[in-house]
């Protein structure tokens, strides 16, 4: 009895998890992909819940089919969810460059030069500033320079 249910509900089980997949993924930046894969797992989501559906309302008149066609939906679903995951891989390895991280981090490099050079500017600006004002000091005069005999020839 345990077995007519647990063959579909592992069946609708896989597609409810390839559904979250494909609606995860089309809420990242590669959202427009992930469109046409979200149909197509709706469209197998259907007949697997009717399947489950039948099975759980009337269990003694379900009759599955002998043979490999009893495993067919387990086996699609299966398929389905590897193809989902193997999508989603193969578009991350297409799309390389996430450029909003790029863009960051090309601004904090740059902004890290930046402020590197400001720096630098602004350590030889205030030395050239120092530099200037200590040779243009205000001294205290001498007179006492010459000698006496010097300053009376100059006044001859």
């Amino acid at each position: 009895m345990v077995a007519i249910y647990a063959l579909p509900l592992l069946t609708l089980l896989l597609n409810f998890l390839a559904f979250g997949s494909c609606l995860r993924f089309l809420f990242s930046r590669q959202g427009l992909y992930w469109f046409i894969p979200l149909l197509l797992t709706l469209f197998l989501i259907v007949p697997n819940a009717l399947t489950l559906y039948t099975v759980a309302s009337n269990p003694n008149a379900f009759a599955a089919p002998g043979g490999l066609l009893t495993y067919q939906p387990l086996g699609l679903s299966l398929l389905w969810y590897l193809l989902i995951i193997t999508f989603h891989y193969a578009l991350k390895k297409t799309i390389r460059i996430n450029r909003y991280e790029a863009d960051m981090r090309k601004n904090l490099h740059e902004a890290r030069y930046q402020a590197k050079i400001e720096s630098r500017q602004l350590i030889d600006r205030e030395k050239r500033r120092k530099e200037r004002f200590a040779g243009n000091r205000s001294v205290v005069p001498r007179t006492n320079t010459a000698p006496l005999a010097w300053v009376e020839l100059f006044e001859d």
